[in-house]
């Protein structure tokens, strides 16, 4: 019997709807789309950065486009009002632990450093490129290299759950599945 982790997601009816039918849910890119709106195009760098680079540590199932985001600790996993906070009990080895304070920054498109001398250190960098926060080089075509290293940054992303408060891992899953929920709470 493998080693399971207990984590907590809020999900939309529809999720539900998905694993009672197919006893599975998994994201498509047009539901990011759908449900961020013209907003979309910031989370789409970060979530798409985690699809490319995450299947080297979890391998995706066919049909899985994106990540499905769930916390160790409930508190972060707060449903909105017609939403589901959803109890797993999920095999580890199907989930990405990371951090959920870089995974912050990435979804604001942020540098994530070394350290803090070093995050300082890239701001300082960007400043004297006349580029006033690390977002600036995603929304235009004028600073590719900055992106470049603002994403190469991002795979600190991975192995951050190893030095980090439990309060703070979060997870990335590929899909939902009917035989890891172990309670629902409707609001």
């Amino acid at each position: 019997m493998s080693e399971t982790i207990t984590l907590y997601t809020q999900q939309a009816q529809v999720v539900l709807d998905a694993i009672e039918r197919d006893g599975y849910s998994r994201v498509k890119w047009e539901y990011i789309q759908s449900k961020y709106g013209d907003d979309s195009w910031a989370f789409r760098q970060a979530y798409a950065f985690f699809a490319q680079n995450a299947p080297t540590y979890v391998a995706p199932p066919e049909g899985a486009e994106s990540g499905i985001w769930c916390y160790c600790d409930q508190r972060w996993a707060v449903a909105a009002a017609g939403g589901h906070l959803l109890k797993l009990e999920v095999p580890r080895e199907k989930a990405v632990l990371f951090d959920s304070r870089i995974w912050n920054k990435m979804l604001n498109l942020q540098y994530v450093g070394k350290d803090e001398a070093d995050e300082e250190a890239f701001e300082s960098k960007l400043a004297s490129m006349g580029i006033k926060n690390a977002a600036e080089a995603f929304s235009t075509s004028f600073y590719p290299m900055a992106k470049r290293e603002i994403q190469q940054s991002w795979q600190r992303l991975f192995g951050s759950a190893d030095q980090c408060p439990e309060t703070y891992v979060m997870a990335g899953l590929w899909e939902l599945r009917r035989e890891w929920l172990v309670d629902t709470m409707g609001l």
